[in-house]
C-alpha cells in the first residue's frame, strides 16, 4: 500500500497545530502575572527548664523560662520564674549546647538583692536571631557570684 506525499503532508500538519493548541490551552496565566504562595505564619510555645544539668556544677537553684514566638510580629513574650538562686545575671544566648554561646539579651542584673523571683519581658527578633532560635541554639544562662554560669536550660519549641 502506498501513501501519497500530499495525505502525509495534511495529517503531520493536523498533528503539529494539536500539538501546538494542547500545548497553549494548558498553560494558566493570572491576569496579575505570577502569584506567589507564602508559607502560613506559625506561632510556637516556649520552654526551658533551667538547672544545673546544662553547666555540671552543684547548684541547688532552679528555673523555667516560658513563653510564645510569632513569626508574623516577630516578637518573643518570655515569664522567666526561678527559686533556690540568686543570680547577678540572667541571659538569653545563642549557640551550640556546651558552649559559651553568644549574648542574645541580659534579661536581669542584680545590684546585690534580688528583687524578684519572676521576671517577665518581651524581644524583637531580627532575622538571625529568629533563625538561631527555630534552629534550637537558644538557651538561658543565669550567672552567680560563684559560677558563671551556675544554672542554664536550652528553649524549646512546640508549634500552636
Amino acid at each position: 500500500m502506498r501513501v501519497r506525499k500530499s495525505s502525509l503532508h495534511k495529517v503531520l500538519g493536523t498533528i503539529l497545530i494539536l500539538m501546538t493548541v494542547l500545548q497553549t490551552s494548558c498553560k494558566k496565566v493570572s491576569p496579575t502575572g505570577e502569584t506567589k504562595i507564602n508559607p502560613p505564619v506559625k506561632s510556637y510555645i516556649i520552654i526551658a527548664r533551667i538547672d544545673k544539668k546544662g553547666t555540671n556544677t552543684n547548684a541547688e537553684g532552679t528555673g523555667i523560662l516560658k513563653g510564645t514566638y510569632d513569626e508574623g510580629t516577630k516578637q518573643l513574650t518570655y515569664t522567666l520564674n526561678f527559686e533556690k538562686i540568686a543570680p547577678t545575671i540572667i541571659t538569653l544566648r545563642s549557640g551550640t549546647k556546651g558552649s559559651v554561646g553568644e549574648l542574645v539579651k541580659e534579661i536581669y542584673k542584680s545590684d546585690g538583692q534580688i528583687s524578684t523571683l519572676e521576671i517577665t519581658g518581651r524581644l524583637n527578633l531580627n532575622p538571625l536571631q529568629e533563625r538561631n532560635l527555630l534552629k534550637g541554639l537558644w538557651f538561658v544562662a543565669m550567672n552567680t557570684v560563684s559560677d558563671t554560669p551556675d544554672i542554664s536550660g536550652g528553649l524549646t519549641l512546640k508549634q500552636k
